[in-house]
C-alpha cells in the first residue's frame, strides 16, 4: 500500500534470515554464520557477479547491525527502519573525501569488512589497454611494462591508482605452474588484478597481512590447492575457549578451494593501491614454478588435505562441543549452587553454635566471676623466697 506521501514503504528485511541464524543466536553464532557466507559471496571471489555482490552487501549490512548490541536491540524492537544503518555496498574510496576515508578505515579496523571498488578510471584504462590502445583522446592512458619471468620489479603506486604490466604465459608454463608474487612491508592493502581480452576483471588477489608484511600471491598451478585467508592468529586460539563459539571453530572458515585459471597467451594485469590514505610500496615477480613433483609440493598437497579434513572435523565437532559445554556450564552452575548452599549452611551452623553457648550462659548470670589463682604462689618454698 502506498503511504500518504505517495511512496511505497520498503519492506523490512529479516537480518537473522539473511545470516541463517535464529533470533536467539548469540554473538559467536552470528559471527560464525557471517564468516561462512562472506567467503562464498565476497566480490573478490566473484568478479563481475552482480548477484554475489548484492548478496555480500546484504550479509555485510545484516552483520553490521546484529553484531552491534545497540543496533541489534533497535532492530529487534523496530525492524530495519529503526536499526539506523543503510546498505553497506562496495565503496569507491576515491569519492569519499578525507572524513569518509577516515570513517571507512576505522570501520574496517573494527572488523566490519567494507569491500572497496576498483576506480572507474582504472577499469577504463584496462579496457583500452587490453584492446591494444596506445593513446586515447581526452584520457590519460597509463603505460604498460612488459615483464620477463623472474624479473624483480619495485614500485610505489598511489592509493586508488594502478601500475599496469603485461606478461606472456605459454601452455608449458601453465603445465609446470606460474606464481605471481607481490609483497609490501608493513600493513599496506593492495590488489593484484588480471583482466581478460576485453579489459574486464578476470581474477583478483587481495593482499593479506603476514607477520611484518602484506602479500598477494596468485598460484596458477597444476594441482588442487587451497586458499587460506587467516583472520585469526593460530597462536591465540586457546585464549577464547570461554567464548560461546571458541575461535578455533572459526579459524578455518576461510580455508577454501582456490579456483584460478588462465589460458595461454599474453595477459594484462595491474597492482592496485588499496590503502585508505597512503601510497603502497611493493615488490613484484612472476615466476615459473619448480617441477610439481618436488618434495615441497608434496608437502603442500598433503598438509592442505589434512587441514581440509580438520575443517570438516571441526564442523561436525562444534555441535558436540557446544552441547558438552552447555552441560558443563549447567553442572558448574549446579556445583556453584551447592557451594553457596554449603557456605550458607555452615554460617548458619556457626551462628547457631554461638547462640547456643551464649544462651546457655544466661542462667549463670548471677554467679560472680572468680580469679584463677593457680599461678599465685603464696605458699611453699617458692612463696617463702618471694617474700
Amino acid at each position: 500500500m502506498a503511504s500518504a506521501g505517495g511512496g511505497a514503504k520498503k519492506a523490512s528485511r529479516d537480518f537473522y534470515e539473511i545470516l541463517g541464524v535464529a533470533r536467539t543466536a548469540n554473538q559467536g553464532q552470528i559471527k560464525q554464520a557471517y564468516r561462512k557466507q562472506a567467503i562464498k559471496y565476497h566480490p573478490d571471489k566473484n568478479p563481475g557477479n552482480e548477484e554475489a555482490a548484492e548478496k555480500f552487501k546484504e550479509l555485510s549490512t545484516a552483520y553490521a547491525v546484529l553484531s552491534d548490541p545497540n543496533k541489534k536491540r533497535q532492530y529487534d524492537l523496530h525492524g530495519e527502519e529503526g536499526s539506523g544503518l543503510g546498505d553497506l555496498g562496495s565503496i569507491n574510496v576515491e569519492d569519499l573525501g578525507t572524513m569518509g576515508r577516515l570513517f571507512g578505515a576505522l570501520v574496517a579496523k573494527a572488523g566490519i569488512p567494507i569491500p572497496t571498488e576498483i576506480t572507474q578510471k582504472v577499469l577504463t584504462a584496462a579496457t583500452h589497454l587490453a584492446k591494444g590502445a596506445t593513446s586515447v583522446p581526452g584520457f590519460d592512458l597509463p603505460t604498460v611494462q612488459d615483464l620477463n619471468f623472474g624479473e624483480m620489479i619495485t614500485g610505489t603506486v598511489e592509493r586508488q591508482t594502478a601500475h599496469f604490466y603485461r606478461i606472456n604465459i605459454s601452455e608449458e608454463d601453465l603445465k609446470t605452474g606460474v606464481i605471481v608474487s607481490c609483497t609490501s612491508s608493513g600493513s599496506d592493502k593492495f590488489k593484484v588484478v588480471f583482466f581478460d581480452e576485453e579489459g574486464s576483471v578476470k581474477m583478483v588477489e587481495e593482499s593479506q597481512q603476514k607477520k611484518k608484511r602484506s602479500e598477494a600471491n596468485s598460484y596458477l598451478v597444476p594441482f588442487g590447492r587451497y586458499n587460506f585467508i587467516e583472520t585469526l592468529s593460530i597462536h591465540s586460539l586457546k585464549k577464547g575457549l570461554e567464548d560461546d563459539v571458541p575461535p578455533v571453530f572459526m579459524t578455518l572458515d576461510m580455508f577454501d578451494k582456490d579456483i584460478k585459471s588462465l589460458m595461454p597467451g599474453t595477459h594484462l594485469f595491474c597492482v592496485y593501491g588499496d590503502n585508505w590514505f597512503q601510497s603502497v610500496k611493493y615488490s613484484l615477480r612472476v615466476l615459473v614454478a619448480i617441477n610439481p613433483g618436488e618434495e615441497c609440493v608434496r608437502k603442500i598437497v598433503e598438509s592442505e588435505t589434512l587441514i581440509a579434513d580438520k575443517k570438516k572435523h571441526l564442523e561436525t565437532f562444534q555441535p558436540e562441543f557446544t552441547e558438552a559445554k552447555k552441560k558443563f556450564e549447567e553442572v558448574c552452575k549446579k556445583l556453584e549452587g551447592d557451594m553457596d548452599d554449603i557456605k550458607t549452611l555452615v554460617e548458619t551452623r556457626d551462628a547457631a553454635y554461638s547462640e547456643y553457648i551464649e544462651r546457655s550462659g544466661y542462667k549463670y548470670g548471677t554467679v560472680m566471676p572468680t580469679t584463677n589463682k593457680s599461678n599465685q604462689h603464696s605458699g611453699g618454698l617458692l612463696g617463702f623466697f618471694k617474700r
